[in-house]
């Protein structure tokens, strides 16, 4: 330890810095929407040239659509130190079903010569632009918008529901909103110290045949997610969402989100009288954390694919998926 640094020090150090409370800025919507589908489209394709030049092969935003606004639009946000990638065969199937589907790329993600410490630099506030962007250009692509996000990506939508009018349902996957391993009692403290405290990361080498993903995790990424999930809990606690139509799916294998901050969310949300959904993929199928990706190791995307297309158009998943109160 450095010459005039004591322990005593250190210890007061973590402890201002666990305590002192989180800012959590502006983080409400600023919605400016899209005048009509060729604007829509063309803001999409815009992006996608941007990103041509610093994303990796198959990395970048998705854009599926049949060249017409539709009855139904689909944005999927996908999670973290992956990329849209992840959504694509989910994204197809819905479009074969006759949807307009978005998916777009979260910041810092997938970029060809990126590190996982590049996706340290996301932020709450990037997040909600994402969220406010994303639904801005989907009203005109489609009739009824409906949003539904994986992990990272659910914490997102969770923000839509909070906050955006102009979507019709959102259906939550494993949202990030606590961590598990931390307790519930803590979380707050941990969070507090993960923002303030230099980025950590943990990175494992790239697979060439996946250079949409960047394997390995960076601490003020996960922290700036979970920022977002405590403004939406905190809007949630003391008032509606503006998505009415609301559904959790949780995965009862899950080791990486905590599953109790998700339903927590939804009994705020009931009651200030939204109409909410809680399901959990039953424990017994081993399922990973991403059950959405058919490439991560252990997933089932025979048996979840289903049970999403039922969720996102409104209906009842399969009597195996289990229901919470």
């Amino acid at each position: 330890m450095p010459i005039g640094i004591t322990w005593h020090t250190v210890v007061l150090f973590f402890g201002l810095v666990a305590f002192a409370p989180t800012r959590l800025g502006d983080l409400y919507p600023h919605p400016m929407p899209v005048a009509d589908y060729g604007a829509a489209v063309a803001r999409i394709t815009a992006l996608q040239s941007q990103e041509d030049s610093i994303v990796s092969p198959g990395g970048g935003s998705i854009l599926l659509t049949h060249g017409h606004r539709t009855a139904r639009v689909v944005v999927l946000f996908h999670g973290l130190t992956d990329s849209p990638l992840q959504y694509f065969p989910f994204a197809q199937r819905l479009f074969d079903e006759g949807d307009n589907v978005f998916v777009p790329r979260l910041p810092h993600h997938a970029e060809r010569a990126g590190h996982v410490a590049a996706i340290g630099r996301l932020t709450a506030r990037e997040l909600r632009d994402l969220g406010d962007a994303s639904i801005d250009v989907a009203r005109a692509l489609g009739d009824t918008v409906i949003v539904s996000g994986l992990s990272a990506g659910g914490t997102v939508a969770a923000w839509v529901g909070q906050y955006r009018t102009d979507v019709q349902r959102v259906v939550l996957v494993a949202p990030a909103l606590e961590v598990t391993h931390v307790p519930s009692l803590l979380h707050g403290a941990v969070l507090r110290i993960a923002l303030r405290v230099p980025n950590v990361t943990r990175a494992s080498p790239r697979d060439s045949t996946e250079p949409d993903r960047e394997p390995g995790w960076a601490t003020h990424a996960v922290a700036q997610t979970l920022k977002l999930g405590v403004a939406v809990r905190g809007a949630a606690a003391s008032r509606s969402p503006a998505v009415h139509d609301l559904t959790v799916l949780l995965n009862g294998y899950d080791r990486t989100i905590s599953n109790g901050a998700a339903i927590d969310l939804m009994h705020k949300w009931q009651q200030h009288g939204a109409s909410t959904h809680l399901y959990e993929l039953p424990d017994s199928l081993h399922l990973p954390h991403d059950v959405i990706d058919p490439r991560h190791p252990g997933s089932n995307t025979g048996a979840v694919y289903p049970v999403l297309d039922a969720l996102i158009a409104g209906g009842k998943p399969a009597e195996w998926v289990g229901i919470l109160k």
